[in-house]
């Protein structure tokens, strides 16, 4: 049949439009149950990995707390002695919600306890606590304990962890009638005096189980407090081999569902082959999309199972309901284009699909395609949009260009910086450190000279000497400035943290090596550090700290004038001050003595030193998390404080 070209447009529009409309069903509807599936199994994925992380979080911060406990016991002479007593310990139970909280000797044997009970019980078999006294190391993680040591502890918390295996459909058949074992939280601690001595652990303990408050927390920030039909959307579950022993999961009575045990199937995949389970499950009374993941303990050895399911009701109405919808959009769009055809079939197709093509070519990269000029007038909406698009495809081509060729620059520019860079901090590094050796000869064969090893010395060239010393110790000094500079602008500088007494560790070595310099301008120190004045730092680093900063003292402060170090603890961390009678800093000034090259120096003094040292200062203070400023009263004396962490503040936090 000869039809019009309009006629054949318009019918092959239409039986274009409704083909698709059938194949986009068809695929739409496996794409709906595809993803609303596989949302479900994301979800409980993701679900799953939230709360191992959330169980993870538990064990780390027993772990830390113990070894708080410890560092504080450690501090003691006697384990059972003031600060660390049952009335201490039961406190600090409470406040952090464990269930055991005990001090162990370095057999093993329970020494101090937070309920009291169980001194005397030895847990050696523990190994958080084997690894902890033998390794000197702390230890946490996930292990089973017999009743029998819980009921020790406390008679409560072993009718707690004890129940009766309930019937279970679908769950492996035999298998023992009641728990006899506890699962539990266990991080230990060793108790480390100086020099090294392990002379005992700190034993935190969390009973999972019939914890449903751990169960409810997680399921609460995993999935809230969501229902679907009156019934929990989200629900998790902590298993002791395969029963139930802490869930949020609500048995066909509406209580929950604890004793009941796990289905054959996914007892054989989790415990029988230590595999993940992904999917529907059947539990207790109901289909959940469930995530199940075997729970080891610290020898690797499978202990029970973690579970996050929803309930699958949710996502087969949502599926039904999708479905359904797409239907009726479908057939809603297969009409409308139809329609749309009519109207644009005999003039709008072909050019759109010359369009289309040619936007293609486009979108791949291929910016020298041009459409053919259409035959049209020039009034044509069609030519006009041909040209159009040739003119556009021309812009991004020409833009193209130029993108590529600044990127390039960019690039090259970035390169050239980089090893410029590079080549400054490894020159520097080079230079310091070969000047570094060579200044140190120097030192020696001078001070051999002054000293008259190598002949008797007048009293003129003896004084000749001693400058040129001055001059040595200043060039050894920027030396190591600039070295230290090296280290921090490549990202080197690592600080190796311990606990710090202040005064013994830091400022007395310090002050016995300037001791001259302060002698030699009559200058008086003094020294006010409580005993208990301890941080948390890297001694050798803080070491810089205070030369830096005594020794400017001794440089710029006021001949026969005073120093004090000085210290307190305030708003949870230790501030030290540095301060001396001076000339000090204008008060514009003082926030830049700490900008890199910046140099103090008092009027008609010739100008010293390399200006990093103070530079250097801040950077070592804001890598322990503390900071620094310096107060001054211009002309009289000039103050630098700097704050650095307490150790001892998480325990207080706690207790207090």
């Amino acid at each position: 049949m000869d039809l019009p070209i309009r006629t054949k447009l318009l019918f092959g529009f239409i039986g274009i439009a409704l083909l698709g409309g059938v194949l986009t069903m068809i695929a739409g509807s496996f794409l709906i149950d595809t993803m609303v599936v596989g949302e479900a199994e994301r979800r409980v994925q993701v679900g799953l990995k939230t709360a191992h992380a959330m169980l993870d979080s538990s064990v780390k911060e027993a772990q830390t707390t113990a070894t708080v406990v410890a560092d504080w016991a450690a501090l003691h002479e006697n384990l059972q002695g003031d600060g660390i007593s049952q009335g201490f310990l039961e406190k600090l139970r409470e406040k952090c919600n464990y269930d055991l909280l005990q001090i162990v000797d370095t057999k093993g044997v329970v020494v101090a306890t937070a309920r009291g009970e169980a001194v005397g019980m030895k847990v050696m078999d523990s190994p958080m606590v084997a690894a902890a006294l033998s390794q000197g190391r702390s230890a946490s993680g996930l292990r089973l304990v017999p009743l029998n040591e819980i009921s020790a502890e406390s008679p409560e918390l072993a009718a707690q962890a004890y129940m009766e295996i309930v019937p279970t459909p679908r769950a492996k058949p035999g298998g023992p009638e009641e728990v006899s074992q506890a699962m539990v939280m266990e991080a230990v601690a060793p108790i480390v005096k100086p020099p090294g001595i392990v002379v005992g652990g700190v034993r935190i303990a969390i009973l999972l189980n019939g914890n449903m408050d751990l169960v409810d927390f997680v399921r609460d920030n995993v999935f809230t407090m969501a229902t679907y039909n009156g019934k929990n959307l989200g629900t998790v579950t902590i298993f002791l081999h395969d029963v139930r022993i802490a869930t949020n999961v609500l048995g066909p009575t509406g209580e929950r569902a604890i004793g009941t045990r796990v289905s054959a199937e996914v007892e054989d995949k989790v415990l029988g082959h230590g595999q993940t389970w992904i999917g529907p499950a059947f539990v207790v009374s109901n289909w959940y999309v469930s995530a199940y993941e075997p729970i080891r303990d610290p020898d690797n050895k499978i202990i029970g199972i973690l579970y996050v399911g929803v309930i699958k009701d949710r996502y087969d109405d949502m599926r039904h309901q999708a479905l359904t919808v797409f239907l009726g959009i479908t057939l809603l769009s297969v009409l409308l284009a139809a329609a749309v055809g009519i109207w644009r079939a005999q003039r709008v197709a072909g050019p759109l699909v010359r369009l289309t093509a040619g936007a293609a070519e486009i979108a791949r990269g291929n910016l020298e395609f041009r459409l053919p000029e259409t035959r049209k007038s020039e009034r044509d909406e069609i030519k006009k949009m041909t040209s159009t698009f040739n003119d556009m495809a021309q812009a991004l081509q020409e833009r193209e260009a130029e993108v590529t060729s600044s990127h390039e620059q960019l690039a090259g520019a970035a390169a050239e910086l980089t090893r410029w860079n590079q080549n400054y901090l490894d020159t520097l590094e080079f230079i310091t450190h070969e000047l570094k050796n060579q200044v140190a000869a120097m030192k020696i064969n001078l001070l051999a000279v002054r000293d008259g090893y190598v002949g008797d010395l007048s009293d003129d060239q003896k004084d000749a000497m001693d400058d040129v010393l001055t001059a040595v110790n200043r060039t050894e000094e920027m030396i190591l400035n600039y070295l230290n500079l090296s280290r921090i602008e490549k990202g080197e500088l690592e600080i190796r943290t311990r606990l710090v007494q202040v005064e013994v560790d830091v400022v007395r070595p310090v002050l016995r090596e300037l001791k001259a310099r302060f002698d030699e301008k009559q200058m008086k120190v003094e020294v006010d550090l409580p005993e208990d004045t301890v941080v948390k730092a890297d001694p050798s680093l803080l070491q810089i700290v205070f030369e830096n900063l005594l020794s400017n003292a001794a440089k710029y402060g006021r001949a026969e004038g005073l120093v004090r170090v000085w210290g307190r603890r305030i708003n949870g961390k230790v501030e030290l001050h540095v301060w001396n009678e001076g000339q000090g800093v204008p008060a514009d000034q003082v926030d830049e003595v700490f900008r890199k090259f910046a140099r103090l120096q008092r009027p008609g003094e010739q100008e010293r030193g390399t200006g990093l040292g103070l530079f250097i200062t801040r950077e070592i203070v804001r890598k322990h998390d503390g900071d620094i400023h310096a107060e001054s009263e211009f002309g009289q004396w000039i103050d630098f404080v700097f704050t650095l962490p307490r150790p001892d503040v998480l325990l207080e936090d706690r207790i207090g």
